[in-house]
């Protein structure tokens, strides 16, 4: 049995509407793109809290004066490797307490690149008191200060534990991790070269 139909009154298939239509294929795209920057976007915490210090290493008779074992503290590094200072045995490590508002620090950081920049076998770790990390990299980075590299002490800890009262304060610390000099002012090339001379 057939129905019968008026001319005309057959319907063909719907179109979406414009706008439907772009709302999909925005989505579809805006999917995609997601897809793409997810991983840049969720990257490691080793990567974003580089430099953080992360740990505090116990060892006996470690103190913050000439002749005992530097206090020993862990970050990680832009690479995501674990580093502690005692990895650096076997070179000269120049540990520089500072802060970006402090000015005597300010003026000695150019003095500080160009010895660094001069000794391949000394390390010169830049421990900023507690700021944020962006703020001691953008200061760094805006003075071209390449060779210093920087460590966030973001809870004062490893400052303490070295006894640091002011800033700056800078201990030099012998290849095999043994404070032979300290400096508690800004210091000059010449001061700098001749603290890295008593810790070889």
């Amino acid at each position: 049995m057939s129905v019968a139909t008026s001319p005309g009154s057959e319907r063909e298939p719907t179109a979406l509407p414009r706008w439907i239509a772009a709302i999909i294929i925005g989505a579809i795209a805006l999917a995609s793109l997601a897809a793409l920057l997810w991983p840049l976007l969720n990257r490691p915490a080793a990567v974003t809290d580089a430099g953080v210090i992360r740990a505090q290493i116990d060892a006996e008779g470690a103190a913050g004066r000439i002749g005992a074992a530097a206090p020993d503290f862990e970050w990680i590094d832009v690479d995501g490797k674990t580093v502690r200072l005692s990895s650096y045995r076997g070179k000269v490590v120049v540990v520089n307490f500072w802060a970006t508002w402090c000015p005597p620090c300010r003026e000695e950081m150019p003095a500080l690149q160009r010895v660094a920049s001069s000794e391949p076998d000394v390390v010169v770790l830049e421990v900023d008191l507690m700021e944020p990390g962006e703020k001691a990299r953008s200061f760094l980075d805006s003075l071209g200060l390449d060779r210093l590299q920087p460590v966030l002490d973001s809870d004062g800890a490893t400052t303490r534990r070295f006894g640091v009262l002011g800033l700056p304060s800078t201990f030099f610390v012998d290849t095999s991790g043994v404070i032979r000099h300290l400096e508690l002012r800004a210091m000059t090339e010449a001061q700098i070269r001749t603290g890295i001379q008593k810790a070889r």
